[in-house]
């Protein structure tokens, strides 16, 4: 503990872990093989989000979320050998089957993929994300899970803010962040557990519905205080980021929000609640407004103003410019190779071979790269999958039910329709988890048996009682 601090706080976590094992070995015996699966998966989206900012000191490659993927598989399948064979409702789980053919383009794009390492690599990461999919949409088929599930993630949000405050406040930065080492001419930036402050802005984009949906959603004052609560320490972190395309997501879903709580009988006749909304989207938009023109020399606010985006692409330097480089060569990638896409995982070495490649190994644009790794057979599968998770949302938001799963209907569809700018931002979405948790908290809403009975079980004026 004196020499190796680190170490030794990590010995005594494993050895209060063995103890507590021990002492309760009878109760952890009376533990049902599935109850235990259960619990493991619905700690995934948490540590997918944390990611590798819950690693080991001593081995920083061992963090917790890999480490349940794999006692998540040990258990898994002796569960399948032991548990009885249910037929698969195809009709029911329909709003999944282009994520399905997707990945399968992937795997048939590995044939003609030239680097079959990177293409191997790739679909192992595609895995584990699928898994962050899979592992939500087991945490929405009941309502108990779901609750779980929904604490885990106000958990994890506190968490990623917290470690915002630390950063402006003390200058602290995890291992995780590329700021790490220092930060340059992006002093104010903080990046949280995420890698850079991209990835964080585009993350508290796509809470921010839930967070502004709230206030039409309840009559509570404490989950109206304590979505205030949430989103204050998270508009002050977002400022810190500089994020343009994910303040424009942060808007259209805001638009999106709105307009479809103002269809005939979509509203909460709560007036307290709906004033609180109402104040919360007038103050983004007046924040929003002043980011994107605002005139200041402030390095902070001028990482938000739309002239300097122009300035860079006309002057050709700037982020501006690297970025219309990084689409025209994504373009070419896919026109390259018959529109059948280069294969999964090809993208950063195609990116930076040859006299002209750039410097980066990333197209920074999600739709881009699923254009060019998968073509256009690729590409119009992906987008298929979040059109029908879109319409089956608004089916559901606009509905007769109750106010939860309107509630989650209608946020989800929020941020899914924020994300289509959102995309621009993070540096790597392909491992890039609230994606992929919005992706399988979405299909939750659809396919979750109790989210059906709800809606066929709802009476006249149910939702505005909640």
């Amino acid at each position: 503990m004196a020499y190796r601090p680190l170490m030794g706080v990590a010995a005594l976590v494993a050895f209060a872990g063995a103890a507590a094992i021990v002492l309760r070995r009878r109760e952890l015996g009376a533990v049902s093989l599935r109850s235990l699966l259960v619990g493991l998966m619905l700690a995934i989206p948490f540590a997918a989000l944390i990611g590798p900012a819950a690693g080991l000191p001593v081995a920083p490659q061992l963090f917790a979320f890999r480490l349940l993927l794999v006692a998540v598989a040990l258990l898994g399948v002796p569960a399948l050998l032991l548990s009885e064979a249910q037929p698969l409702d195809v009709e029911r789980w329909r709003p999944a089957l282009p994520l399905a053919l997707w990945v399968a383009w992937l795997c048939l794009a590995l044939l003609w993929a030239p680097d079959k390492t990177a293409g191997l690599t790739y679909l192992a990461l595609l895995g584990t994300m699928l898994a962050v999919v899979a592992a939500t949409v087991v945490a929405g088929l009941t309502r108990r899970r779901l609750l779980a599930f929904g604490v885990t993630m106000i958990a994890a949000y506190t968490a990623i803010v917290g470690v915002t405050g630390l950063e402006t406040t003390l200058g602290l930065r995890l291992p995780t962040s590329r700021l790490a080492e220092g930060a340059g001419s992006q002093y104010f930036a903080v990046t949280s557990v995420f890698h850079n402050q991209n990835d964080l802005a585009t993350y508290l984009a796509i809470c921010w519905p839930f967070l502004l949906g709230a206030a039409f959603f309840t009559r509570r004052a404490s989950w109206l205080a304590l979505a205030v609560l949430l989103a204050l320490p998270g508009a002050l972190a977002f400022v810190r980021t500089g994020s343009r395309s994910s303040l424009l997501a942060a808007g259209l879903s805001t638009i999106v929000l709105l307009v479809v709580l103002a269809q005939p009988g979509s509203w909460l006749r709560t007036r307290r609640a709906s004033i609180v909304g109402a104040v919360l989207a007038v103050a983004l938009f007046a924040g929003a407004g002043y980011l994107l023109f605002n005139d200041s020399t402030d390095p902070m606010l001028r990482q938000f103003r739309l002239s300097a985006l122009v300035e860079d692409i006309t002057e050709g330097s700037g982020s501006g410019s690297i970025r219309s480089e990084l689409y025209r060569r994504g373009l070419a990638i896919a026109g390259g190779s018959l529109l059948l896409g280069a294969g999964p995982g090809q993208a950063p070495a195609l990116l930076t071979a040859g006299l002209g490649g750039t410097n980066l190994g990333n197209l920074h644009n999600w739709w881009l790269e699923l254009y060019a790794e998968g073509g256009l057979p690729g590409f119009l599968l992906h987008v298929t999958f979040v059109l029908g998770l879109l319409w089956g949302l608004l089916r559901r938001a606009r509905a007769p039910g109750s106010p939860l799963v309107r509630y989650l209907a209608t946020c989800a569809f929020a941020a899914l329709a924020g994300f289509s700018i959102g995309a621009l931002g993070p540096s790597r979405t392909l491992i890039f988890a609230p994606m992929w948790i919005l992706y399988g908290l979405s299909l939750a809403v659809l396919v979750a048996p109790w989210a059906a009975e709800d809606l066929v079980a709802a009476r006249p004026g149910e939702g505005e009682r909640g």
